[in-house]
């Protein structure tokens, strides 16, 4: 009898029908990775989206791996250079301390094309000290990878208008 109740059970839980996706989370999930992020973004005001995704790769470790086992890096080529520059920290104030954040609570380190950074007029003196001038990003970006470094690119998009017509209905 304890035999027929424990496989009634047992048949009971495998065929119940599962309400939602399943979450996959194991040992392998988040393995020990070097990450550069290809920043390229249309301008200084996109910097605070890309660091999201940041956050979001800094959160993904810190609750589901040792965050030991993440080192990231970003290299910047784009029009967000400007944000990087200590003329334009008033303009950017909440966005260049998310920078400083990343940099001393993670050691995330951010590597600005020095081509770029004159294209823009600004010379080694105008950037703050956590950032690191780099001859071409691009060049980086290859040494980088070269070295074990995945790439990810930086793709910043405005979810709101498609999350308004598509999201989750209240």
């Amino acid at each position: 009898m304890k035999v027929l109740i424990v496989f009634l059970l047992v048949f009971l839980f495998a065929s119940g029908e599962e309400k939602g996706a399943k979450l996959e989370i194991s040992e392998s999930t988040y393995p020990s990775v070097k990450v550069v992020y290809d920043w390229n973004l249309q301008g200084p005001e996109a910097v605070d989206k890309a660091l999201n995704y940041i956050r979001n790769h800094l959160k993904a470790y810190s609750e589901y791996a040792p965050l030991e086992e993440v080192e990231i890096v970003i290299v910047s080529h784009g029009a967000e250079i400007p944000v990087f520059a200590k003329q334009n920290e008033k303009v950017f104030q909440k966005t260049v301390e998310r920078l400083k954040n990343f940099h001393d609570s993670y050691g995330i380190k951010f590597y600005v094309c020095y081509n770029a950074a004159r294209a823009f007029g600004f010379d080694k003196e105008d950037f703050f000290p956590f950032v690191i001038l780099t001859p071409a990003g691009v060049a980086k970006l290859a040494a980088l990878q070269e070295e074990g470094y995945r790439l990810v690119p930086a793709i910043v998009h405005n979810f709101k208008p498609v999350k308004e017509k598509y999201g989750k209905k209240k």
